[in-house]
């Protein structure tokens, strides 16, 4: 259950469902940590023994990767969703079965990049596993935070740019020197899984429905280079990933919050938010107080609020809410505003 009384931050909503004894378990199920895009990967090109040893690895998971984790799913952005990535998973994913981690069932955790290699070997373990022999892993629910699942207008950007014709060529080499790209510069195939976190082609990859929930954690808090980072994506964003893909919308249209009542500040009123969500996607907290990168760390920066709650999906989703009220103005000019927070998120 994910409970009211085991709230603080927006990971530690879920570091205090684990128990004192430091066992990695959400409700009662071991955890499987899939972690998100790893900057340096299309640089340095890393081996797969190294990729599959390192823990440490994402830096904005501290948590997840530091004794609150059964098992991991590691990849290297070097390689292609639907390629590289997708052999390094399940090649992890048959020990896991082997000796049975998932067998009363494991709860998939993500960030970033991590929901669409999640999405991807969801879709297909069955016929990989069961092809050698194994059995898929029982996966009860993914809880994703920033999840990119559904593209950034980041990566769309840095494929075209790389890939004209018609931008000037200082500039291009300036970018290849930036990215560690070793050969052509016009080879944007050098950009590993920078290639599939472009919009239409996240949102193409394993894009039918399936019966695992999706949990949603998004946020909208300030980062280094904001200002440039709202020039290049519309609407709500993390710093890294739009609202439209870490809130489950079914479509990339831009959107300013999960929800068409309440926004990122716990603001309730009307607001632009999804017309529809993906299929058993589930966004479940937001805030403004978080970017890309702190979503997932030790560190409480604030409130959040609550878009979808007391219901179940996979896990029970139980949190307990109050509301504040705000005035702003003078006078006639008075208004009152309310925003509704969770308990015990700040």
């Amino acid at each position: 259950m994910i409970h009211k009384t085991l709230l603080h931050i927006m990971t530690i909503l879920f570091a205090l469902l684990l128990p004192s004894t430091g066992i990695a378990k959400i409700a009662g199920y071991n955890v499987i940590f899939i972690h998100g895009f790893i900057p340096y990967d299309p640089i340095i090109g890393d081996r797969e023994e190294h990729v599959l040893k390192r823990r440490i690895l994402d830096f904005a998971a501290p948590f997840w990767v530091e004794n609150h984790t059964e098992g991991f799913l590691n990849w290297s952005a070097a390689d292609r969703i639907e390629d590289g990535i997708a052999k390094l998973v399940v090649k992890q994913a048959k020990q896991y079965s082997a000796n049975g981690l998932c067998h009363d069932g494991c709860v998939l955790v993500t960030h970033s990049t991590g929901d669409l290699v999640a999405r991807y070997f969801l879709a297909n373990q069955k016929e990989w596993l069961e092809k050698d022999g194994y059995e898929p892993l029982k996966i009860i629910a993914t809880i994703d935070f920033g999840g990119a699942g559904g593209g950034t207008d980041i990566a769309d950007k840095l494929v075209n740019v790389v890939d004209s014709d018609y931008f000037p060529l200082p500039l291009k080499l300036a970018l290849g020197a930036i990215l560690g790209l070793d050969r052509d510069i016009f080879d944007y195939q050098d950009l590993g899984a920078l290639l599939d976190l472009q919009k239409s082609k996240a949102r193409s990859i394993a894009n039918w429905p399936n019966d695992i929930p999706r949990l949603r954690f998004s946020g909208s808090g300030k980062v280094l280079g904001g200002r440039l980072i709202k020039m290049l994506i519309p609407g709500a964003d993390d710093g890294v990933v739009p609202a439209h893909s870490s809130c489950g919308a079914a479509s990339a249209d831009p959107i300013d919050s999960c929800s068409n009542y309440i926004g990122y500040d716990g603001k309730q009123g009307k607001v632009k938010g999804p017309s529809k969500l993906l299929y058993n996607h589930f966004p479940v907290l937001m805030s403004d107080n978080y970017g890309h990168l702190q979503m997932t760390g030790y560190k409480n920066r604030g409130q959040a609020t609550a878009v979808l709650n007391d219901f179940y999906a996979g896990l029970k989703v139980d949190f307990e809410t109050h509301t504040k009220n705000k005035t702003r103005g003078w006078f006639r000019w008075r208004k009152k505003d309310t925003y509704q927070f969770v308990k015990g998120s700040n």
